[in-house]
């Protein structure tokens, strides 16, 4: 008898029976004998601040040897800060047995960016001040143009004409925003697109102890705002901030699964994100959305649990990784320089703490911080173009069905590209949530 006792107490040590699962597992339910269904409605607030250093290819005389050969140095321009606060509603329904609908519709309340010298660089030494219009814009051979016609013309469109197939920015190569003395401050607000989507728990450690909760996610957002031109919106007076949605369908895939283990909950998840353009006027023409990928794992540690009280008290941490693939679409330079711009592929590590409490399971509390490393990268990677015939194996500028119409000669040629490097993302949460 006793060890039968001793197994059976060690097993609901293991895994405490009607133990809730970690938070990034949980689906609302329906049609339980006591529950027939689950409402879940909460917000959440996060701050997101984002530094990072700019800096530009420069063609130079090695220091060691200022007579010999010249080469390319990254050499140090800008430092870039952005500062958001995002609001989050979010609903959630349990439509059966573990199977939810959710949506989400986020609200940016301020989306700062600025820019200022790095220290040691001066307007007297700046790359970026050399080329700031009304200076000549940087050229290339056979690539005269010193401004782009935009994105709306049927010759960018078409890839047709000698002379005017040449596409962003709507105005000088080198017309950017950036003074003279390196600042610069921009502004946006407004409603975000929104997000819908299913989550779904094939099977859970709250039914059976012995499986864990594996719960499968798929939801899209839909491109319903006004998106963001980099090109044309006004965006210095912060009393007229210019819209925050990109315009993009985007298709969300995730899978995660957690089992409580005595104290500990471990979890991870993997995820992927397929962004898609839609029609001409709901979009930037040209732009090649980045997909991402990303492994997430973390550990929920709970060092008080009632559940006859419906009571928790837990901490958690987690450590992500995150694939960025290269793509032409909004970067941290895109306001900066008028342009969305092709940005490399990037890896973003990083990892949160956080503090979940909840009580009667109907009232829960989660604070989190969160902080975040991007590898250096490339901002402006655009090819001339393509090489077409079979002549030879050289793009021919002259031809606008071989060159690229939105290489922009001052940002994309070799030995002026940009770059981010020390991009750090540091951030801060609070989720208050109902459960009905």
């Amino acid at each position: 008898m006793r060890p039968f006792v001793l197994v059976a107490s060690l097993s609901a040590l293991v895994s405490p029976p009607g133990a809730r699962a970690a938070g990034i597992t949980e689906v609302a339910d329906a049609a339980e004998e006591d529950n027939p269904i689950d409402i879940a409605a909460d917000v959440s607030f996060d701050i997101l601040r984002h530094t990072g250093v700019i800096t530009r290819e420069n063609t130079q005389p090695a220091p060691e040897d200022p007579d010999g050969a010249p080469r390319t140095a990254n050499v140090k321009e800008l430092a870039y800060e952005r500062l958001r606060y995002r609001l989050k509603p979010r609903l959630e329904v349990g439509v059966f047995r573990d199977l939810s609908l959710f949506t989400e519709w986020p609200v940016i309340l301020w989306d700062a960016q600025t820019t200022q010298f790095t220290d040691g660089t001066t307007s007297a030494n700046s790359t970026l001040t050399r080329d700031l219009a009304p200076n000549a814009s940087p050229t290339v051979d056979d690539w005269p143009q010193v401004e782009g016609a935009g994105n709306n013309r049927p010759e960018i469109q078409e890839g047709t004409g000698v002379d005017t197939a040449f596409g962003f920015p709507k105005n000088g190569y080198n017309n950017w925003r950036v003074g003279a003395d390196g600042t610069w401050a921009g502004y946006r607000r407004g409603l975000d697109n929104p997000t819908f989507g299913l989550r779904w728990s094939p099977t859970s450690n709250h039914r059976d102890e012995t499986k864990p909760t594996i719960t499968l996610q798929a939801d899209y957002t839909a491109p319903f705002f006004d998106f963001m031109d980099p090109t044309t919106d006004a965006l210095e007076d912060p009393a007229s901030p210019g819209p925050v949605a990109n315009g993009l369908h985007r298709f969300h895939f995730s899978v995660a699964m957690s089992k409580r283990v005595l104290l500990l909950d471990p979890y991870f998840l993997v995820e992927y994100t397929i962004p898609f353009t839609g029609g001409r006027d709901q979009h930037l023409l040209g732009m090649f959305p980045r997909q991402n990928g990303a492994f997430i794992a973390g550990l929920e540690i709970v060092p008080y649990e009632d559940r006859q009280r419906q009571q928790k008290v837990a901490f958690e941490v987690q450590a992500m990784a995150r694939y960025f693939s290269e793509g032409r679409d909004y970067s941290e330079v895109s306001d900066l320089f008028r342009e969305q711009t092709y940005t490399d592929q990037f890896l973003r590590t990083g990892g949160e703490i956080g503090f979940v409490y909840s009580a009667l399971r109907i009232v829960s509390i989660d604070l989190r911080g969160v902080l975040n490393y991007d590898t250096e990268h490339f901002l402006t990677i655009e090819d001339f173009g393509r090489d077409l015939d079979d002549a030879n194996d050289k793009v021919d500028l002259r031809d606008p069905a071989e060159r690229n119409v939105y290489f922009n000669p001052a940002l994309d040629t070799v030995g002026r590209r940009l770059r981010i490097e020390q991009s750090l993302l540091m951030g801060f949460q609070a989720r208050v949530s109902l459960t009905f």
